[in-house]
């Protein structure tokens, strides 16, 4: 039912299994946040590859292969991430004899980014605003709408796959990837 993209099947499954994949992240990351980011984005690839998992066999076996692979890669860029910070950085001093363009670009971007949230679903965009525009934990969210912590975290993942996949066909891909860096990855 999940690789025909039924969102109810998907919910089940994100139920089922968030706690344990958690655990294991929490477990292997000992940073309750990094466990936690790690967690969405798990659920998050779940979701954008769900017209493949038709053919996994035993589900849970895959998730925490999935969830240990993401954890390494994770623990690795954050091994480097300075040295990535230090690269984008330096990118952006070279650039500034055309900063008057990148303006523009990045008010555009702004413009893209802003407008794909407001196409969100009405639950999904309402959660994903209070999470990243007024930094809200999932629990808080989850009491001001009036449901479970686990359909906040939900619907936090889907937003972020919808925005990712949005945004992946936006011109300017090195701002894209530098907001999804630092905005999507790294808020909880």
């Amino acid at each position: 039912m999940l690789a025909s993209g039924d969102q109810h099947a998907y919910k089940a499954i994100f139920e089922h299994y968030w706690d344990p994949v958690y655990s294991t992240a929490l477990l292997l990351t000992k940073s309750p946040d990094l466990a936690e980011d790690i967690a969405q984005d798990i659920f998050t690839m779940v979701w954008e590859k769900r017209s493949g998992m038709g053919g996994v066999e035993k589900f849970e076996g895959f998730l925490f292969v999935a969830a240990r692979n993401m954890i390494y890669t994770r623990l690795r860029k954050l091994a480097s991430g300075d040295a990535y910070r230090q690269h984008i950085l330096h990118f952006f001093r070279e650039q500034d004899e055309t900063w008057a363009n990148g303006r523009a670009e990045f008010k555009e971007l702004e413009s893209t980014i802003l407008e794909a949230i407001q196409q969100l679903p009405p639950q999904q965009q309402k959660a994903f605003k209070l999470s990243r525009f007024e930094g809200m934990r999932h629990e808080d969210i989850a009491v001001t709408m009036g449901v479970s912590r686990i359909t906040i975290k939900s619907y936090i993942v889907q937003a972020i796959a919808t925005l990712r996949k949005t945004l992946d066909n936006h011109p300017s891909g090195v701002l894209i990837t530098y907001w999804i860096f630092f905005f999507l990855e790294t808020w909880d």
